[in-house]
């Protein structure tokens, strides 16, 4: 076992982990904002309008907005037309609307790459299982298969496989999930805050199981004249 090595790996996941974590909230966080912005918006046109007829969500949610008027930046979307409908920016940031699906879906696909694509080789090489400078390949997956197995990343591997392999939807090998459990074959693997809050956690708590992995085992304090 190279401590010194899951030390290092240690620190680089609980920098990773820091790196999605911030950036899920902080753009959910944006996605609120525009989404307040364009109701206040909208309140002021009503209060504007008082009793008429067209005073009422429905009839503004068919107006049309700009980015530069919803914010600071004069962007225009890769669009057939240069503006948007006031209610498709308001239902696509709202809390779990469509915007923060596919935050956590890609927060989803980048987290189990980099444990596949690194983290858990350079696992395997730590303990001794793989030979320094091994690469994902066939014989370093059958070795990782045996000895570098977490419960968590099992879990996610089948999210993120019916995520990009099955248009979103949940494949039939998410019955194997151990820890999260929240969706069954046929469901579309949607991950709202609460359920990207959970995942967040036991990631966190893998976190703290690779510090412990990264110190040696204490030896047992023995008294003088003791056999």
């Amino acid at each position: 076992m190279n401590y010194l090595r899951f030390r290092e790996l240690f620190e680089e996941f609980s920098a990773k982990l820091e790196e999605q974590n911030t950036y899920y909230y902080d753009s959910v966080i944006g996605f609120s904002v525009l989404h307040d912005r364009i109701v206040t918006k909208q309140l002021d046109v009503k209060k504007f309008l008082g009793e008429h007829k067209l005073a009422n969500d429905e009839c503004l949610d068919t107006c049309s907005t700009m980015y530069k008027q919803i914010s600071n930046y004069d962007f225009t979307p890769m669009s057939l037309s240069p503006v948007m409908k006031q209610g498709q920016v308001k239902d696509r940031n709202k809390e779990n609307g469509q915007n923060s699906l596919i935050l956590a879906a890609n927060c989803i696909v980048a987290l189990y790459s980099y444990w596949e694509e690194y983290l858990r080789i350079e696992i395997g090489i730590a303990k001794g299982v793989l030979g320094s400078g091994s690469i994902n390949d066939e014989a370093a997956r059958k070795i990782l298969n045996e000895h570098v197995i977490y419960d968590l990343w099992g879990d996610l591997r089948h999210l993120r496989n019916s995520i990009i392999h099955n248009k979103g939807i949940a494949y039939s090998k998410i019955t194997s999930c151990k820890i999260v459990k929240c969706f069954k074959p046929g469901d579309k693997v949607e991950l709202d805050l609460n359920k990207m809050r959970d995942i967040f956690m036991l990631l966190a708590k893998f976190r703290n199981d690779l510090d412990c992995m990264s110190r040696p085992p204490r030896k047992g304090i023995r008294l003088p004249g003791s056999a």
